[in-house]
Parts: C-alpha cells; sequence; structure tokens
C-alpha cells in the first residue's frame, strides 16, 4: 500500500494547498520516509518549481517551507546525485528566485562530497557562470552623464542582485583553501572570480567579491573590481524591492526638485523638468521618467506644499471646533500660508492651474485639493464624524479655490485684499453652517446641492461645453 503513494505528487499537492507543516513532516513520517529519500531526485525539481521571483513577498510561508524541504533533501540524497540534479536546476532556472533558493543546497552538499570535491566546485562554479551569462545586457551606447541612466535599467539591477547571492556561496571555500591549500581549487575559485567581471557594452558593474586574500591574483582582482575612476556607472544596489522603489521615487523627486528653479524661465514645462535633471547631475533626457510632463511637476509642487503647510500647523495653537463656531483665524492663516507658498511662481501659476484641469490631471489636482482642506479641518480641531464632516470640507475646497483666482489678480500691498477676500468667505461660510445647524434636515438637500454644483466648480466642469 505504502509502496503505491506518489510522494512527489503528494508533497507537490501539499505546497499547492497551503498545507505547509504537514509537507515539511512527511520526511519523519514512517510511512513515507523510504519513499522520500528514494523520490529526492524528483522532488529537488518540483520544490524549486514552485519559486516565482515574487513568491517570498506573496508567500513567504511557501518560500521558507520550500527552503527547509530542499535542506531536508540535501540530507538524504546521495550527494553526487543531488548535486547533479542541482546543477541541472540551476541551467533551468525560470527566474532568479529558483536561482538564489539553489545556492544553499547546493553549497552544502559540496560540503558533504569527499572525493573529487574539486572537480565538483568547478562544475557548479561554471553552471553560475553560464546562468550569469545568459542575463541580458545593456546595448545603450551612452556617454558622459547619461550613464547614469543604468542605474535604472531592469537587466542591470538584475545582474547586481545575482551577484549580491554569490559571496554567501564561494566565501567558505575560499576560506576552506586558505585553512587547506589546494592548487586546482585555488586555480578554480581564481578563474570564476575573474569570470565575475562583467566587462560587457564597455561598462563595469559594482561586484561583492569579499576581500580575502588567496594569493596576489585574486589580491589584483579585487583592487580592480572595487577601485573605479568617477565617471564609471554608479550602481545602486538595492537590498529588497521597496528599497528599490524607493530610490526611484528619490532620485524622481531630486530631479523635480531642481525643476522648480527653473520653472520661472521654463514654466510648468517639460523643458523645466529637463534642465532640473541635468541640475541634479542626470542627463536632460531623463524627463522620460515623467510621463505626464508638466503636470507631475505641478503635482510635485502641490503636495510639497501641502507637506510643509501641516508641520507649519501643527506648532500652531489649536482650538476644539464647536457648533457653531469655526476657528476663523486658524483657517485664514492656514488659507493665505499655503497661498503664499505660490508667490515665487504667481506669474506661471494660472498654466499651472489650466494644466491641472485637464481631463487627465484632474484626479491628481482632486486628491492634494481634498488633502489640503481636510489636513487644514483636522488641525484646526475638526473631529466630526457626521454630515458636517462634509460640508467642511467640501466647503473650505471652495473657499480656498475662489481665493486662489483672486490672489492672482491681487496687486495690493502685502496681499491685504487677498486676506480680506478670505475672512468675508470665511465669515459667510459661518452664517451658512449656523443655518444649516438651526434645521438640519430640511437644508440638508439644498447643502448637498451647493456641495456638488462647488465640486463641479472646483473640477471646472461647469465651464464645459
Amino acid at each position: 500500500m505504502e509502496q503505491s503513494i506518489d510522494i512527489v505528487d503528494l508533497v507537490s499537492k501539499l505546497l499547492d494547498s497551503g498545507k505547509y507543516k504537514e509537507a515539511i513532516s512527511l520526511p519523519t513520517e514512517q510511512q513515507y520516509e523510504e519513499n522520500f529519500k528514494d523520490n529526492c531526485w524528483d522532488l529537488i525539481a518540483i520544490v524549486i518549481g514552485k519559486i516565482h521571483d515574487d513568491t517570498i513577498v506573496i508567500k513567504p510561508s511557501l518560500h521558507g517551507t520550500c527552503e527547509e524541504l530542499l535542506s531536508i533533501i540535501v540530507q538524504k540524497v546521495l550527494p553526487e546525485e543531488g548535486l547533479l540534479e542541482f546543477i541541472e536546476q540551476i541551467e533551468l532556472a525560470k527566474n532568479d528566485a529558483q536561482f538564489g533558493i539553489i545556492l544553499t543546497p547546493l553549497q552544502n552538499l559540496l560540503h558533504r562530497i569527499t572525493t573529487k570535491k574539486g572537480r565538483c566546485l568547478e562544475w557548479c562554479l561554471n553552471s553560475i557562470s553560464t546562468y550569469i551569462e545568459n542575463i541580458p545586457t545593456p546595448e545603450y551606447q551612452l556617454e558622459g552623464k547619461e550613464r547614469l541612466l543604468m542605474d535604472s535599467e531592469p537587466n542591470v539591477r538584475r545582474i547586481i542582485k545575482v551577484y549580491t547571492m554569490l559571496p554567501s556561496f564561494y566565501n567558505p571555500f575560499i576560506i576552506e583553501v586558505l585553512k587547506q591549500p589546494d592548487v586546482r581549487t585555488n586555480q578554480i575559485i581564481n578563474a570564476f572570480l575573474i569570470s565575475l567581471l562583467a566587462l560587457r557594452s564597455g561598462h563595469r558593474y559594482i561586484l561583492p567579491i569579499m576581500s580575502v586574500r588567496i594569493n596576489r591574483s585574486s589580491k589584483l582582482l579585487r583592487n580592480y573590481c572595487q577601485t573605479r575612476p568617477e565617471s564609471e556607472v554608479k550602481v545602486a544596489i538595492a537590498a529588497t524591492e521597496h528599497e528599490e522603489q524607493q530610490y526611484e521615487e528619490d532620485i524622481k523627486n531630486h530631479i523635480l526638485e531642481k525643476a522648480l528653479d527653473f520653472v520661472p524661465k521654463h514654466g510648468w514645462s517639460v523643458e523645466s523638468i529637463s534642465a532640473g535633471a541635468e541640475a541634479a547631475g542626470y542627463p536632460g533626457v531623463t524627463h522620460g521618467l515623467f510621463p505626464n510632463g508638466g503636470a507631475d511637476l505641478v503635482h510635485y509642487f502641490n503636495v510639497r506644499c501641502n507637506d510643509n503647510l501641516v508641520k507649519k500647523m501643527k506648532s500652531w495653537p489649536k482650538e476644539e471646533l464647536k457648533e457653531p463656531k469655526v476657528p476663523t483665524k486658524f483657517i485664514e492663516n492656514a488659507i493665505m500660508t499655503r497661498l503664499l507658498m505660490i508667490e515665487p511662481y504667481k506669474d506661471s501659476w494660472p498654466k499651472a492651474m489650466a494644466i491641472q484641469a485637464l481631463p487627465n490631471n484632474v484626479p491628481n489636482c482632486l486628491a492634494t485639493l481634498l488633502s489640503l482642506v481636510d489636513d487644514i479641518c483636522y488641525h484646526s480641531g475638526d473631529r466630526s464624524v457626521d454630515f458636517n464632516w462634509y460640508i467642511r470640507r467640501v466647503g473650505l475646497a471652495g473657499i480656498y479655490k475662489a481665493t486662489e483666482l483672486f490672489y492672482l489678480t491681487d496687486k495690493s500691498q502685502d496681499n491685504s485684499a487677498t486676506k480680506n477676500f478670505v475672512s468675508s468667505r470665511i465669515r459667510d461660510a459661518q452664517l451658512i453652517q449656523t443655518a444649516i445647524n438651526m434645521s438640519p434636515v430640511s437644508a440638508a438637500p439644498q447643502t448637498l446641492t451647493a456641495a456638488f454644483v462647488t465640486a463641479k466648480n472646483i473640477l471646472g466642469i461647469n465651464t464645459l461645453k
């Protein structure tokens, strides 16, 4: 009965169904123990096949289970047979995650081998080199600062990611050679390390080669890898996907921040972004990172200003927002502080508003506006959870946009006319708030209609024909 059980299929089904504890316990159960041992060769391929690039993020338990199963297999399989299968799996690996999960069990098998260890190590290193060579390399002919764009090239990142997996694999063998010198093994390791010098398309990448002295040639190798001219490509090594995304975001924000310096000259345009990229040390063509052109620059400016306003409001005195009282002074200060952030770009701001009104840019425009009014209401002391929550925010959004338009035409000293305009609009809002509080049920339909019309005005829908 036991012989009829397909242990390979059973393990596969347990992994697919998420029964990880059962899968790990199979090798220790008496009824499966021998069957498991006899099928280690086939199990290696099945377990590795469950791994994808995003498995460690989406299904970390599956990834951990596969690692543990491979560790168990390494202890039960015949070293020579297991080694051949793992080498074959390197050649068949469909993604870098599969390649990475193979390295540790492969290393453990090499430690178990007692005869012809140097030859076995050579086979393994040759397979690893072949895998790396099959990764597509960039064919761009970039010069000068343009070579900094290599930071964002997917295959460059992939090569670096694979390279960072290697030191933990070969370091133990380097240390072993140091303790027990072996000319043949020494030559094999040196040849492998030299092969890692990826001189492709005229670019050199930073390699994570361990600083361990084997002989004169390896010392020269380390110096070659670790010393490079400033003009060489700088490659950012990101440990996780999150860090890579943050790295890209930081580059974009740095470029957009620099681009703001060129808005008075070039406006909210691709030209400003291109000039900002060059000022940040990147080639002008980097503006291709911003598919929405000037709209991305306007959005960045709005988000930055909102964040700065929040930092300021946190230090201002607060008062509770009690019916029907409105913290007039706080809201006036918030609106004026936010508007004055536009001052350096006042002449070009009408163009920015026009860009925001384009259909593709409306979502970002509305999101930053709603974020602004929500922050102002919250920091002014509004903690309401009823219908008033919506009324206040929509009303404040209307006040802000109306004041923004007035501010652009204000020629008075110290923007005194704009300040008076804000005060007047807030007084009107107080009267509306009082009316709603006196008769909330009867006022609800009119309030909803007014809110809807205000939202349409904010988006510019009422002006569309």
